[in-house]
């Protein structure tokens, strides 16, 4: 299947990627950096204008986006996939997007003629870049079908969680959960170090207790060498805590009063300027607090 794919940021480029060593037809149209698309285009994709004349060479398009209104532009703008694609045509929002946006949007999709799923995914950059993401779809399920052959080039794990915009309340949930940790991570550090522990064999016993994580051995390292750049944004973290409370005032009745702490906190760290830095630097408003960095508070015996 010949495929467009939109949105080569730092998860989409690789992916795309991915397509390539698969050896499916890749067809690439710039959406902010026009970099990744360089790069893309000297393993093979092919180069278009916009997503109207990548609709009209392509069966389906893959889009990571970051919100649901970036898709919609690319839907339905003035040089949109809807200019130029046939009828039957599939689209695959793969962003971390507000399940009832998804639904309006593929409404309005298939009045044009077009099929919409969501299959966001997880797994950072670096699941991106070995090609071992996991993909949660939601829609029709003959579309993710057809589709199945184009996730499985960057994906190792895929899964079908039902209607329309299941897959996307599954990636807000995850990543729910995932946020929570950081800023709960953020916090203990944040309380050791205001309690004068020595910060590396605070972060050594962590590593050798049951609190032990994914998360911390990910995040500690960068708090300790100041390394905020963006692989996740905060500005996104907050996104998608926001919408994640969101759908559950809106779809339950569940209360959700850790998530809604956390969404705080990471609006703090907006608040005092860090929202183009990594959601970790969620801990830098922590560390405006305390006067200090986090990593002020190790010492050359730590390990001891």
């Amino acid at each position: 299947m010949k495929v467009a794919f939109l949105g080569a940021g730092l998860m989409g480029e690789p992916m795309a990627g991915h397509l390539l060593r698969a050896g499916h037809e890749v067809v690439v149209s710039a959406h902010r950096n026009r970099e990744p698309i360089r790069r893309l285009v000297e393993l093979g994709a092919v180069e278009v204008e916009s997503p109207a004349a990548a609709a009209s060479e392509c069966d389906a398009a893959l889009m990571i986006l970051p919100t649901s209104r970036e898709v919609e532009a690319v839907l339905f703008g003035e040089k949109g996939l809807v200019h130029g694609m046939l009828p039957g045509f599939i689209a695959v929002d793969m962003g971390t997007c507000y399940p009832a946006d998804t639904k309006k949007l593929a409404q309005r999709f298939a009045e044009t003629g077009g099929r919409l799923i969501d299959a966001p995914v997880t797994g950072g950059t670096e699941g991106a870049q070995n090609g071992t993401l996991a993909t949660m779809a939601g829609g029709d399920i003959e579309v993710f079908e057809t589709v199945k052959p184009l996730l499985s080039a960057f994906s190792s794990h895929l899964y079908h969680f039902g209607e329309l915009g299941s897959g996307h309340a599954a990636k807000l949930v995850q990543n729910m959960i995932g946020f929570i940790e950081v800023a709960a991570v953020a916090e203990g550090l944040a309380l050791s170090r205001a309690l004068g522990l020595d910060s590396q064999k605070f972060f050594d016993m962590l590593g050798n207790s049951h609190s032990n994580s994914p998360i911390i051995q990910w995040m500690v390292p960068k708090v300790f060498a100041g390394r905020f750049e963006a692989e996740a944004r905060l500005d996104i973290a907050y996104k998608d805590m926001s919408q994640a409370v969101k759908m559950a005032r809106e779809m339950t009745a569940l209360p959700l009063g850790i998530a809604n702490a956390a969404t705080e906190l990471f609006q703090m760290g907006r608040a005092l300027g860090f929202g183009d830095q990594d959601s970790t630097a969620v801990i830098r408003g922590l560390e405006r607090i305390l006067g200090t960095e986090i990593r002020t508070g190790m010492t050359d015996k730590s390990s001891e």
